[in-house]
């Protein structure tokens, strides 16, 4: 028996300067868009945020806007902490949900760690879930002020267990939902992360000189990352400084990223250790520069504390850049032998993996080959299979309710 499609809705609630959780959305949504073989389901795609019209729109997605009001949100808020029936009944669908509900709408997509899947009450959801470092590292700001870790905890809980299907990025990301938060395994999948779309795509005539541009004088090691202090850009500038005292090389760093409540002590500690001719902040930069500040740096380099995995390490890859990278649970399998690991306790390793990167060609070639071999692995219809996979499971099991009617 034949089943009509599932009408999936993919949910769209990250905002441009997010970082690598909106370039991962991204990826996903243009992989399922251009995807011509959608077996199980028809995907319809949403935003809560009226800025990404216009972005999706370029890529040839057509979205729909659900426009909710401050009192809107806010209405959200206090019905989810409802459980009368009668109540509920009395007072109607809300309005995030009645929108869906109105579009014929079967499953929902949130392509992040979404609360909003707190407010449906009666849709089937997937949830993403990019990581939980909150439990690994819960010593750093992000992590306790504002009570976030109390507040990532209650999500979880909440959403984790009523999820059709959880997507994480990793087999230790997986393993980790299972232990900390007791979900089914057979509801989580992985989904590894990818290079942003510009990067996959990226075109030769976008390339120029990039050190003229943002008046770069020597040679740089590049970290694109928002500044949380868990991004560890402490380190870099540390690791910087033992290259100077220890082999005499003056090398600059670029940053990229917005600010997340750090980057004032990370220019503090750049004039306090002398740095403050070698180091650069420019702040958010368009994908073009991005690329071409990876193509143009002796390495990416990345001490993170969280992942498991991260993103431009594998951008990184794509465009023939060696990667020195935390030696951390999760993300030294990210990246194998195709990358040089930091001993996040001793700034003086990046200062010897970069030294040695200057001083040894055939080194540095080793990486940039081996790089680009593990990209070549990388299975490019990951997203299109495994949405294919989950609807076609919940296809049958929504007949069960709703009269599907056949093909």
């Amino acid at each position: 028996m034949k089943y009509k499609l599932v009408n999936l809705a993919i949910i769209f609630d990250q905002v441009l300067h997010t970082g690598g959780g909106y370039q991962q959305a991204l990826n996903v949504v243009i992989a399922i868009n251009k995807s011509k073989e959608k077996i199980h389901y028809l995907p319809k795609f949403f935003t809560i945020y009226a800025e990404n019209i216009p972005i999706l729109n370029s890529y040839g997605i057509h979205v729909q806007f659900i426009k909710l009001s401050k009192f809107d949100r806010a209405w959200l808020k206090i019905r989810s902490m409802i459980y009368s029936d009668l109540i509920l009944k009395y007072i109607g669908l809300n309005k995030f949900e009645n929108f869906l509900i109105n579009s014929d709408i079967d499953l929902v997509y949130f392509l992040s760690p979404s609360g909003w899947s707190n407010y449906l009450e009666r849709l089937n959801y997937i949830i993403t879930i990019w990581d939980s470092c909150h439990r690994d590292f819960p010593e750093f700001p992000e992590v306790y002020e504002s009570r976030i870790f109390e507040k990532r905890e209650v999500n979880f809980n909440k959403f984790l267990i009523r999820a059709v299907a959880v997507i994480v990025d990793s087999k230790l990301g997986k393993a980790n939902i299972i232990r900390r938060y007791m979900v089914d395994e057979s509801r989580i999948h992985i989904l590894p992360f990818s290079p942003a779309f510009s990067i996959q795509n990226i075109e030769e005539k976008n390339n120029y000189n990039v050190k003229v541009k943002f008046k770069i004088l020597d040679d740089y090691i590049f970290y694109p990352a928002q500044f949380w202090a868990h991004k560890n850009h402490a380190y870099v500038l540390q690791g910087i400084k033992a290259l100077k005292d220890e082999y005499n090389i003056n090398m600059s760093v670029v940053f990229s990223g917005g600010d997340k409540g750090n980057i004032d002590y990370i220019k503090s500690l750049t004039h306090e250790l002398g740095l403050s001719n070698q180091v650069y902040f420019l702040g958010f930069v368009d994908n073009e520069d991005i690329i071409n500040l990876y193509k143009d740096s002796i390495a990416l380099v990345m001490p993170t504390y969280f992942g498991p995995t991260n993103i431009p390490p594998l951008e990184a890859f794509t465009l023939g850049t060696p990667v020195l990278y935390s030696d951390l649970p999760g993300l030294r399998d990210q990246v194998g032998d195709s990358a040089l690991l930091l001993d996040l306790k001793n700034p003086s390793s990046m200062s010897k993996h970069v030294y040695s990167l200057i001083n040894n060609l055939e080194l540095r070639k080793e990486l940039i080959d081996s790089g680009k071999r593990r990209m070549s692995l990388m299975d490019q219809s990951a997203h299109e299979k495994l949405i294919e996979l989950i609807c076609s499971e919940f296809q049958i099991k929504v007949h069960c309710w709703k009269n599907k009617g056949s093909q």
